[in-house]
């Protein structure tokens, strides 16, 4: 093990995302939740946000982001991709969101902000968070101060960390009448963790939170409905630089020369697709033939070895034929078994899948050559 120091010096601590680069920031919750202080189930719930600048501002970086809402029940090897939305705002240096009303996400702003001066072991400050609640028939905000306090600056191998600790409560009492119905009367939390900050950058490098929050509703009876989510939370954060068109092309010829036949390789706006047709399936089944499971040892030695930090989305797509529910179960269900089949073989938990049925198609539905295209799974390496 490499022995840290620790700096007594003061340092500034700022944000400053650079143009073009892009900010990935992973989120992974366990989740309880609680009804009426029984629990009713647990899950693992996993945002991932990208965050990409597209101009750097004498004092802020306006970026463009998408948060992408994953949930993983219990029983399940791999994340479903339930949720995508866009949102595009600022960060000032020192940590302040700037949104515009149309957005929801981020849903939860201002976290961490900094003092506009040198700050050393010990030091503490508090500056406003927010939090907004889409849960409901309206957003709703909620503003609370959050306690800071500068535990420790790390120097190792050349790099500058700062360890910041934090908390916050919220208590909001809605009750009076003056929100809707189906808001809740009473809003209790409480979050506590602690930042790892890359000093010379201005970006955060990994965040640990212990969070709780109970909503409480009207019940007609003496005591409120009670609806708890217990957290666990563990971030991961990753700078990632621009890929040119020229890198994503390269990128693609050398995919061709190494996987198997019957494999297509194209180029989107998120990355490199490996398109696989339905021989993966028999007729009307979401388990994987054996035959093919030798072209998915191949996809797996493949992310493994050349892009084991990338996020990697299965696509799951069917022709027209059938109900649409049928189509959107089955392609979801071959979506999961090519999933979980990779992430076995490829060692990489940055892996989800989603079932889009006939929504998407590549060819014309009215023939059986367009059809057969349009029954595929697609595997994409997320390069932006």
């Amino acid at each position: 093990m490499l022995a840290a120091c620790t700096a007594a010096s003061a340092d500034v601590l700022s944000w400053d995302i650079r143009k073009n680069d892009r900010l990935e920031i992973t989120r992974t919750a366990t989740v309880k939740f609680l009804i009426n202080d029984r629990l009713n189930r647990v899950y693992q719930e996993r945002n991932i946000i990208d965050l990409t600048c597209h101009e750097r501002k004498a004092a802020s970086s306006a970026v463009k982001g998408l948060f992408s809402v994953y949930a993983r029940a219990r029983a399940k090897d791999v994340f479903n991709l339930r949720d995508q939305y866009p949102s595009e705002f600022e960060i000032d240096r020192q940590g302040r969101f700037t949104v515009p009303k149309q957005y929801f996400m981020p849903n939860v702003r201002n976290l961490p902000v900094f003092p506009e001066k040198d700050v050393g072991k010990g030091d503490t400050w508090t500056e406003p968070a927010e939090l907004v609640l889409d849960t409901f028939s309206t957003p709703f905000k909620l503003t609370f101060p959050v306690e800071y306090r500068l535990m420790e600056i790390i120097k190792k191998d050349g790099t500058e960390s700062a360890v910041i600790g934090y908390s916050f409560t919220i208590d909001y009492d809605l009750s009076g009448g003056k929100y809707p119905a189906d808001f809740p009367v009473k809003i209790l939390g409480k979050d506590e963790g602690r930042i790892t900050w890359d000093v010379r950058n201005g970006r955060p490098l990994n965040m640990k939170e212990k969070y709780r929050i109970i909503f409480f509703f009207a019940s007609g009876k003496k005591e409120p409905d009670a609806r708890e989510f217990q957290m666990i939370i563990n971030t991961e954060m990753k700078t990632y630089r621009p890929v040119t068109r020229e890198e994503k092309e390269k990128a693609k010829r050398e995919l061709k020369k190494e996987v198997p036949d019957g494999i297509d390789v194209d180029t989107e706006s998120r990355g490199l697709v490996m398109r696989l047709g339905d021989v993966l399936f028999d007729f009307d089944s979401a388990g994987l033939r054996r035959d093919s499971r030798e072209k998915l040892d191949r996809v797996s030695e493949i992310i493994r070895s050349r892009y084991p930090d990338r996020e990697i989305i299965v696509e799951g797509h069917t022709d027209n034929v059938g109900g649409a529910s049928y189509n959107i179960r089955l392609s979801r269900d071959r979506a999961e078994s090519v999933a979980a089949y990779l992430k076995k073989k490829a060692g990489t938990d940055k892996l989800s899948y989603r079932g889009l049925g006939a929504d998407d198609p590549i060819a014309e539905n009215g023939t059986k050559e367009g059809r057969q295209k349009n029954r595929r799974v697609e595997i994409i390496i997320k390069l932006e």
